[in-house]
């Protein structure tokens, strides 16, 4: 495996995470806690704290009810009382919404804006990354949208597609000159690779400099969504390794890299692929240095805040329970700083099977479960657009097999969490993108054969008289 040996340094895993539980605090932990709510998006009652308004099972508004509340306690007992309290409607549910159409790929998986250019950018699962050619004018006002025949780059023969596996990720760096990628080898492992690219969108794969490999016991959960933060690290989120209950207790085990969110640095340093920020958690030892954050099951889709660098995290969950976790930007824990986000011992809110909670256990923000047909959570984007100012700041996520499509909102007073009026569903939600303009995208895949669609999400025309 590529990476960096820590054995030269070892530190006591118990002070590494009394520094870590002290960087956390239980005063924000608690306040962690009283932000989290595990919803039943089909309109149930609320779990968690106070100023949590339950969500509707429609598109209208949803009526003020009073909510059973359990908040968490140091022996891990849950204390429950109630509320009348519920935050007004958000303005932005009432929208109408349209998926435009711009083009059809396939079994499109990943997606990533350049800096410099106005295209879009989407990975294949089977092994390309296409170029949707967009032509705007000097006042921003898009004229065409086509996709070039052209492959960016074309790793089909070298990746393998089944199951879960493929070409999972892809992203840029700063200067737009870099293309970072993640995909599951022929023999089944997880490799990060980076790619110089030409002003005309052509990959040079003589350049193809190898960062990270990881082996993958099982085909699923592979994870790798990736993502650059305004720090300038290059943050890569990995799965479990597979199987049902993470049987190698991956997720909480500090010498593994599965089951984690990953930050490096990607850029080489003498013989090393690339380097460990100094920052990181285990950067002198106690586990893995690459570790920022760990206990995530198969973190499908992470993304930053554009604005204010917020790292927003979606987990897949095994039976019952998805989960959204944010890692805000600012505080003692800043930007998910050492964070135990608890699988294999916690599944959303609640204990998974045997498991205790982890004292130092970060809840998610919210987590839904898998009633009318929702099944997998597809972590999206904060919209920082211009289409639709009512959505600015609203986190968009959605569910694989329903293609609903929510809007979760961080208030003074609480969270508010509400499924978007969309004029027609998509078939098998994939992923979710913010174009060089900020403006939402959407990746849908349908058929026995994989087709899928890119979407432009826009305000629904009214109809005319």
């Amino acid at each position: 495996m590529t990476g960096l040996d820590n054995s030269s340094r070892p530190v006591e895993l118990s002070a590494v995470k009394a520094r870590v539980r002290m960087m956390v605090g239980r005063e924000a932990l608690r306040r962690t806690l009283c932000r989290g709510v595990l919803v039943l998006l089909a309109g149930a009652s609320a779990t968690a704290c106070s100023y949590i308004t339950p969500a509707s099972d429609d598109s209208g508004p949803a009526t003020n009810t009073e909510d059973t509340i359990t908040s968490g306690s140091d022996d891990n007992e849950a204390a429950v009382t109630t509320t009348t309290v519920a935050l007004p409607d958000p303005t932005w549910q009432r929208l109408e919404l349209d998926l435009v159409p711009l083009a059809q790929l396939d079994q499109p998986v990943a997606f990533s804006s350049r800096s410099g250019s106005n295209n879009y950018y989407v990975a294949e699962k089977t092994g390309r990354v296409r170029n949707i050619e967009r032509t705007v004018t000097e006042e921003g006002q898009e004229r065409r949208v086509t996709l070039s025949g052209t492959p960016v780059l074309d790793l089909s023969e070298t990746v393998s597609s089944g199951e879960e596996q493929g070409l999972l990720g892809l992203t840029f760096s700063s200067d737009g000159r870099l293309l970072y990628v993640t995909y599951t080898d022929l023999d089944g492992s997880l490799v990060i690779a980076e790619y110089l690219v030409s002003r005309n969108d052509q990959a040079d794969t003589e350049s193809r400099r190898e960062l990270l490999r990881i082996a993958q016991p099982r085909p699923n959960h592979n994870g790798g969504a990736i993502a650059f933060g305004e720090d300038g690290f290059l943050y890569i989120g990995v799965g479990d390794g597979g199987g049902s209950g993470d049987p190698e207790g991956n997720g909480q085990n500090l010498d593994s890299l599965l089951g984690k969110i990953l930050r490096i640095d990607p850029f080489p340093d003498g013989s090393r692929p690339y380097t460990v920020p100094d920052g990181n958690p285990f950067a002198q030892g106690g586990g893995r240095a690459e570790i920022w954050a760990w206990g995530v099951r198969n973190p499908w889709k992470i993304a930053f805040d554009p604005l204010v660098g917020d790292l927003w995290v979606a987990d897949v969950g095994q039976n019952t329970t998805e989960e959204i976790n944010f890692l805000g930007a600012r505080g003692p824990s800043a930007g998910g700083f050492g964070a135990n986000l608890g699988w294999n011992l916690m599944e959303g809110f609640l204990p998974f099977e045997a498991g205790q909670e982890p004292e130092d256990h970060t809840p998610p923000l919210h987590a839904y479960d898998h009633e009318e047909g929702r099944c997998s959570v597809t972590g999206g984007v904060v919209y920082r657009g211009e289409l639709i100012p009512l959505l600015n700041g609203v986190y968009l996520f959605g569910d694989f097999c329903t293609g609903e499509i929510f809007g979760l909102e961080i208030k003074s007073e609480g969270t508010v969490v509400r499924r978007l009026s969309i004029s027609s569903a998509p078939e098998q939600l994939v992923s979710f993108g913010a174009g060089p303009d900020g403006e939402l995208l959407v990746l849908e895949r349908s058929g026995p054969d994989g087709t899928g669609t890119v979407y432009r999400v826009e305000p629904k025309e009214p109809a005319e008289e």
